[in-house]
């Protein structure tokens, strides 16, 4: 009844709610009639050919779509606590992190399925809450009241260039020395693209989708690219035949953590513990 009421007020005439419910307008109209004598109110006033909701029926609508909304969301949290059982997901505002926290992640958990993403972190955030991510990176702590969060790891961001580009001599290099020019950069490295784009407007970003084709163009092209801490440290083969330069800016070094809501399994609980730094 609480679906057939919200219909109605949504859709404002008995026919078109009966065609949004797939129901018969005469069972839809006895539903009413129904819901009218168990409250033991009147909710419509009625006109010729016409019914429409009165005071009394507007606030029981109101009350039948909080109703439907709790009922969804219980629908939602407990399939997707089915699912954690089952599938451990993770969001990660970078690719960095996911190169050292899904091995350790795997090796935890080896009898679930790994699933992960790189997304920003407000969305981060609201996922985590509606329970759609188990674990979550981000580039700043989560709030305690809502959350469980460690610090788990600090990446720095590197210019990688070839021997014969004009900075490959330096030891370390600042965003505007490298602002305007042209760069090779893997289309999926979040908070990153944020950073270099804010930090060289006037560069261009020749975006690649795939990881290993990034590496096999900047292996046969004069154009710069980015490596980091992590991935020089986890892709060894980003080394090969290029120099990485430090940025010595303060947004080129991100320290990013680690966070589950309070309510997760004890898991994840401890899985978070051992993970954070």
């Amino acid at each position: 009844l609480p679906e057939q009421l919200d219909a109605f007020r949504r859709a404002g005439t008995l026919s078109a709610a009966a065609e949004y419910l797939h129901l018969a307008q005469p069972s839809l109209s006895l539903s009413m009639q129904k819901l009218e004598d168990e409250l033991g109110v009147p909710l419509f006033d009625r006109h010729k050919n016409r019914l429409e909701l009165n005071d009394t029926g507007m606030l029981a609508s109101e009350y039948a779509a909080r109703i439907l909304d709790s009922e969804n969301e219980m629908e939602r949290h407990i399939r997707s606590y089915d699912r954690s059982l089952h599938t451990l997901t993770i969001g990660s505002c970078a690719p960095g992190p996911l190169m050292k926290l899904l091995p350790q992640a795997t090796g935890t958990f080896s009898d679930m399925t790994i699933s992960s993403a790189i997304e920003p972190e407000d969305l981060l955030l609201q996922k985590l809450r509606d329970s759609e991510y188990q674990l979550a990176v981000l580039p700043f702590p989560a709030d305690p009241d809502e959350f469980y969060c460690r610090r788990y790891i600090t990446e720095q961001l590197y210019l990688s260039v070839n021997n014969f580009h004009p900075a490959a001599s330096y030891h370390s290099i600042k965003f505007r020395q490298m602002d305007g020019q042209n760069f090779i950069m893997y289309a999926q490295v979040g908070i990153w693209e944020t950073v270099v784009r804010s930090k060289m407007p006037h560069a261009r970003f020749l975006k690649q989708e795939d990881l290993d084709a990034v590496s096999e163009i900047t292996g046969r092209s004069d154009l710069p690219s980015f490596s980091s801490s992590i991935t020089l440290q986890e892709l060894p083969q980003r080394k090969n035949g290029h120099i990485n330069i430090p940025f010595s800016d303060k947004e080129a070094s991100i320290t990013f953590y680690i966070a589950c809501a309070k309510r997760a399994p004890q898991n994840i609980l401890h899985f978070l513990k051992d993970a954070g730094a």
